[in-house]
């Protein structure tokens, strides 16, 4: 009777604790982050060739994934047949009240507020994330990253200022590339299958892509890439348990980045797009 007493209680316990624990975990992965701004000065003028391998890495991938193309090659795969699904549900949609000439417009503002940012953030995450949290977590069971400590080479900056770093200097023609590619498949779905006019396809498509939205869409790209990589490097450089325990925190961070890709597109929208009109139809 008592020991089922004293388990009662200590579930309780466990389930009150909750919140304290979730603030503790938030103000330590702040105080990481803080800490990796901070020490982006050091990393950007010490570590330039650190920065120069990351970067290509990022971009083209490593090892097996190099086969490929990395990154580019993913991102640009999802994008595109995001874009081409995008221009199936779009055809469909404005056949039913007979504006099937509208689907230039449909790729203007769909793909550039909307399927693009989230395809691109979550093959970000998919790939770049992921090998950034395995690369890091490998390193802190080996204790190489101690080593590094011991050495007098600050970890943080080398390891993880840098990776931020060549994320924002490959995002941008990663996410230009990934943008061109989803209207790419989205006109080619409304042209090519569907049939629509390609010159009309085009005029619509020019008359409504607002030039500011693509600098919104680049805006929200380089914000995800913070995010994923900054998340990524937090749990790969506090991995513990082994082998086991950095496959557990590549499973954590993709998750925490894919809820992070999503409310980044959230606040944008709100930020950008509520209180005012980028696009005005007036008959």
């Amino acid at each position: 009777m008592k020991t089922t007493e004293g388990s009662v209680v200590s579930r309780f316990r466990h389930a009150a604790g909750a919140p304290v624990r979730l603030l503790d975990a938030l103000g330590e992965q702040g105080t990481f982050y803080l800490r990796v701004f901070a020490w982006v000065y050091r990393a950007m003028f010490r570590y330039k060739k650190e920065q120069t391998r990351l970067l290509a890495e990022v971009g083209m991938g490593s090892g097996a994934l190099a086969l490929i193309g990395g990154a580019v090659a993913i991102t640009g795969f999802m994008t595109f047949f995001v874009g081409a699904s995008s221009g199936v549900q779009g055809y469909q949609a404005l056949r039913q009240v007979d504006l099937t000439a509208l689907s230039g417009f449909a790729s203007a503002f769909i793909n550039t507020r909307l399927a693009a940012p989230i395809i691109a953030g979550a093959g970000l995450a998919a790939t770049v994330g992921t090998g950034i949290t395995a690369q890091l977590g490998a390193m802190r069971i080996n204790e190489e990253i101690d080593a590094l400590e011991v050495m007098s080479v600050p970890s943080l900056p080398y390891l993880v200022s840098t990776r931020l770093l060549a994320g924002l200097v490959a995002v941008v023609p990663l996410y230009a590339l990934a943008l061109i590619l989803s209207y790419v498949g989205y006109q080619a779905v409304s042209v090519l299958f569907y049939g629509v006019s390609s010159g009309g396809y085009t005029h619509y498509f020019f008359a409504f892509l607002q030039p500011v939205d693509i600098l919104y869409s680049f805006l929200q790209a380089i914000t995800m890439a913070v995010v994923v990589v900054l998340v990524h490097c937090y749990y790969g450089y506090n991995a513990t348990g082994g082998p086991a325990g950095v496959g557990e925190a590549v499973g954590r961070a993709v998750r925490t980045s894919l809820i992070g890709v999503t409310t980044v597109t959230l606040l944008v929208a709100l930020a950008v797009y509520g209180n005012h009109d980028t696009l005005r139809i007036a008959g």
